[in-house]
């Protein structure tokens, strides 16, 4: 056996151990990331003012004041 063919199977064992490694690391991340998108629906938050009150007196542009 040649040096350089063991140092080519140990390269593509190595680069066959990453790619596993970083489809392991995404599909983790996948999964945690579906169940904070689930728990997040679970409990939703107040329901919406339908009035639009709240955005009416948070606004940063208020009408000015028509004198006659």
């Amino acid at each position: 056996m040649d040096l350089s063919l063991l140092f080519a199977w140990a390269v593509a064992i190595l680069a066959g151990a990453a790619c596993i490694g970083a489809l392991v690391v995404v599909l983790v991340a996948e999964v945690y990331a579906i169940r904070r998108t689930i728990e997040r629906h679970r409990k939703p938050g107040p329901p919406p003012d339908p009035t639009g009150r709240w955005w009416r007196e948070r606004s940063a542009l208020t009408v000015p004041e028509r004198r006659p």
